[in-house]
């Protein structure tokens, strides 16, 4: 990693840095005494740690001023705003950003970066603000798959000893978990043409029909997210709250206002859901789907559709954004491939061989050029 610069969302400690998590809540917090393990592990291997990328606000939903590298009139998506833009923008080579519902893999999409998320509970959040322990993750946006790869190894070395599955003797399928979310054409084509090249690569590719109910994954997602952000920050609502954007805000109420035994009974539905999936999925090695279902949207209130992969991020496998060409408007398209908890190795290897089948994206026309 000598030499490869990163940038660090603002909600993990950098040592020397305050860790502000995009928030005037802790505008006056002091410079962190240490790193957190990721990034000591980074430094450690001669990565440069450059400095902090935005983040929304404690990783929530309330947008930054970050733009879209490709057109500043769009969103970056959040909540690893600025690290998803930074790297497209060619600023650095590696960011660490976090997911918990869609905060890494959507604006690794919207900003035409290699977006991964490893599997949850692998990578240490020792140092990382908490929003919601039970889905928070910590993951990297990267200018390649190797450069993303290099990164996870340093942080989990025990990735140098895993066993990947011959791609070509993978059974890969195709899927597309809610379809009451309407697809642009331009996006469609593009998962269209990823499933073409993937079965290409693959012993054999089907394309899934699963009949899940999606709304109640999103809905219990949301319950348990907004009641362990209130049990993290609620001491907020009595001290900062006129500090507080107001999606953020809102959650934190919306969590007080949650019972502990509900809660309990949200996170028991997602673990019986979570198993019948991989349940479901037990012949099939890598699910090739979409991290989201258009390009970027116009900044204004959102960082785009977050339920797109909120149920990605409850299954708990890894997941790896790949750049996929451009639409018509200039916005960069992506897709998505998702494994098996525990299944890295072999994801990252079907990962390296689709992107050499990747269409080309020009890199973005910044101000200054």
């Amino acid at each position: 990693m000598c030499g490869v610069t990163v940038g660090v969302k603002d909600i993990i400690d950098v040592a020397g840095l305050p860790t502000r998590n995009g928030s005037d809540a802790c505008r006056d917090a002091d410079p962190a005494r240490s790193d957190a393990p990721i990034v000591n592990a980074l430094r450690r291997a001669g990565a440069m740690i450059i400095g902090k990328t935005t983040t929304t606000e404690f990783a929530f939903t309330d947008p930054t001023d970050c733009r879209n590298p490709y057109d500043l009139a769009r969103s970056p998506g959040g909540s690893s705003s600025g690290s998803g833009a930074a790297v497209a923008a060619g600023v650095i080579d590696v960011a660490l950003g976090t997911q918990t519902a869609g905060s890494l893999c959507r604006p690794a999409a919207y900003c035409g970066a290699v977006g991964f998320k490893p599997s949850f509970g692998l990578l240490s959040t020792c140092g990382v603000t908490p929003l919601a322990p039970s889905f928070d993750t910590v993951g990297i946006i990267a200018r390649s798959v190797d450069l993303a790869e290099r990164a996870f190894q340093e942080m989990y070395p025990a990735h140098l000893a895993s066993a990947s599955k011959d791609v070509n003797q993978c059974t890969t399928a195709s899927l597309l978990l809610d379809k009451t979310i309407g697809v642009a054409p331009e996006t469609m084509e593009a998962f269209q043409r990823g499933a073409d090249e993937m079965g290409r690569i693959s012993a054999d590719l089907v394309e899934l029909e699963l009949d899940l109910d999606i709304p109640g994954v999103i809905a219990c997602h949301r319950t348990v997210m907004n009641r362990e952000a209130y049990s993290a920050h609620g001491h907020l609502l009595a001290t900062g709250h006129i500090l507080l954007k107001p999606k953020f805000l809102a959650g934190l109420r919306t969590g007080a206002a949650i019972a502990e035994n509900e809660a309990e009974a949200a996170s028991s539905r997602l673990s019986e859901t979570k198993s019948a999936f991989w349940d479901r999925m037990s012949a099939v090695d890598i699910i090739l789907t979409l991290p989201v279902p258009d390009g970027a949207p116009l900044l204004g209130g959102t960082t785009g559709v977050q339920d797109w992969l909120t149920p990605w991020t409850v299954f708990g496998g890894p997941l790896i954004c790949l750049p996929w060409g451009g639409d018509s408007l200039g916005r960069p398209k992506s897709i998505m491939l998702a494994g098996h908890p525990g299944e890295e190795a072999t994801l990252l290897c079907m990962a390296r061989v689709l992107e050499e089948q990747s269409p080309g994206l020009p890199r973005p026309l910044l101000p200054q050029d």
